[in-house]
């Protein structure tokens, strides 16, 4: 045998006894126990329960009255347009002081003044449009409509968004989200013991307002034309020729009842 052949099978023979103490040594090793998916762990512990609803009606009587009240105007300088806006909106402004408005009841939501352009040699402004519009909480409800009646009077001509509401929504929301809550426990707890199975612990829970409205809610009633406001419909008479003072209303408008529903979703486990 060559030097050569005798290397090689030393070479061999050392790699033979390397591959053996590997698989001894990797046998000896102790088998980890395999851990299910995060998904399956968290049905073992959560995937097993009953969920219900819970509902709850509160019904109120509104404390006040909310209305954007506002006068856009269109002419073909900027500050005539903003001028008019400016005068009109104080004699509306004191006139709803004047029927008992607090200050503090009354808030700009929008100011807008812009140019409507139009092409030709020159790009020039055509018109101004203009418009400013408040916020008017009336907290006497039997004046809502005469109120609203002496804005336009006094030169407003977008009277919208008309809604009746309470100082403190929440409060009432509280109130049924307690007794929407007890609702869906005791649910939950007599379905878990009709199947045989006893109420565990709460795993998750979530509220909604489904349907939340006001029998009180009105929109709209006055539009606008340029600067014009559209008059009160009783102050025509059927032919649409205007009324006399003996026939002219004022507004009537209905306060009616808040009404706001409260869900609450809850799933608890079953032992």
């Amino acid at each position: 045998m060559t030097d050569f052949q005798k290397s090689l099978t030393r070479i061999l023979y050392f790699a033979v006894i390397i591959i053996a103490a590997l698989g001894v040594w990797t046998l000896a090793r102790p088998v980890a126990k395999s851990q299910p998916p995060a998904s399956s762990v968290e049905y073992g512990r959560y995937g097993q329960g009953v969920t219900t609803t819970g509902t709850c009606v509160v019904r109120t009587k509104p404390e006040l009255a909310q209305v954007v009240i506002g006068i856009k105007q269109s002419s073909k300088s900027a500050k005539s347009t903003h001028n008019y806006i400016k005068s009109t909106m104080r004699k509306v402004t004191k006139v709803l002081k004047d029927g008992g408005v607090a200050a503090k009841d009354i808030q700009t939501q929008q100011f807008r003044l812009e140019s409507i352009w139009t092409s030709g040699r020159n790009w020039e402004a055509k018109k101004w449009n203009g418009e400013q519009m408040m916020q008017v909480r009336i907290r006497d409800l039997d004046k809502v409509g005469e109120l609203i009646d002496a804005a336009v009077k006094s030169g407003a001509n977008v009277v919208s968004d008309l809604q009746y509401t309470v100082d403190d929504v929440g409060k009432l929301r509280a109130q049924g989200r307690e007794r929407a809550a007890k609702v869906a426990r005791d649910k939950a707890k007599q379905l878990a013991s009709k199947l045989g199975g006893k109420l565990g612990k709460l795993v998750s829970c979530n509220e909604s307002y489904p349907g939340d409205y006001n029998y009180g809610y009105w929109v709209g009633y006055y539009s606008s034309r340029s600067n014009v406001a559209i008059p009160h419909q009783s102050s025509y008479n059927v032919e649409g020729t205007p009324a006399s003072n003996s026939e002219r209303e004022e507004l009537t408008l209905q306060p009616g009842e808040m009404v706001l529903n409260v869900m609450v979703t809850a799933t608890y486990q079953v032992e």
